[in-house]
């Protein structure tokens, strides 16, 4: 069986280049620059949990050696307990990011210390690794006392930037921070926004169509789907985000990323 916790430890990225992986949902490892990095790493099967489509592909027991997790807001299926516990055990040097209103949730779980509060539109370097807050709309802006409580993360490796948006909708101003930060790739959900599951309590986010016209108008390298595979109840076909951008924008690269897949993402000089 393949062991994607050992493949994250043993491969060696090229300069000039990030590689990341999907761990199905939200759920990515991205490495680079010397850094490993973990985003809204959802990895258990607790029981009472949402069912899921499959089980977890790695164990957060064996993924040894992250620098920096970050965890996005406080729904379970990015902020997860059950992983984020044995997690800071496996790597103990990890530092781990997400908003300030999510601090009481992981106060039992994560030492102080190790954690720390971002602020959107406040930037923060960590481990040598440039860092942008920016607000998420899951599926409206909630900004209290202590600022967003959803919020999407740009960071710089490799001379790369990536955007992992984190649950959002289209917001005013959402555009203009990726083009401010000149994102090179976008890591966005897909499963869209409905009255249906609205009412069933599923809060909703960007559909395939507005990921892509988000990746053209913020003039993004490369969109990454993501978001619409692990809850039956909540997903999307993501043929539906290839078939717009390829009526309509057929020169906006995308990729469809495979369940576990390791890619490798290369910055190109001009003209090269």
């Amino acid at each position: 069986m393949r062991d994607l916790a050992a493949e994250i430890r043993v491969t060696a990225v090229p300069a000039s280049a990030v590689a990341l992986w999907w761990l199905g949902q939200l759920s990515f490892v991205v490495k680079g620059q010397g850094c490993t990095l973990g985003f809204d790493l959802y990895l258990s099967d607790y029981p009472g949990n949402v069912s899921r489509a499959y089980p977890p592909l790695a164990k957060p027991a064996d993924l040894a050696g992250l620098d920096i997790v970050f965890c996005t807001h406080e729904h379970i299926d990015h902020l997860d307990p059950w992983t984020l516990a044995p997690l800071a055990t496996a790597s103990p040097d990890a530092v781990f990011v997400m908003p300030e209103a999510c601090l009481p949730l992981v106060k039992e779980i994560l030492p102080s210390g190790r954690v720390v509060g971002s602020k959107a539109d406040t930037p923060l370097r960590i481990k040598g690794v440039e860092i942008w807050p920016i607000p998420a709309a899951h599926d409206r802006l909630a900004e209290g006392e202590a600022g967003y409580a959803c919020q999407g993360y740009i960071v710089r490796l490799a001379g790369i930037t990536l955007c992992h948006t984190g649950d959002t909708v289209m917001y005013d101003g959402l555009i203009e921070r990726l083009r401010e930060r000149r994102v090179d790739v976008l890591v966005a959900p897909i499963n869209g926004l409905d009255y249906f599951r609205t009412k069933r309590d599923i809060v909703g986010n960007l559909s395939a169509r507005e990921a892509a016209e988000l990746a053209v108008a913020a003039d993004v390298k490369l969109l990454i789907p993501a978001h619409w595979d692990l809850f039956a109840g909540n997903a999307e076909n993501p043929g539906h985000l290839f078939e717009h951008l390829a009526r309509f924008h057929p020169e906006q690269p995308c990729h469809y990323m495979a369940r576990g897949e390791r890619f490798i993402y290369c910055s190109c000089p001009e003209g090269g």
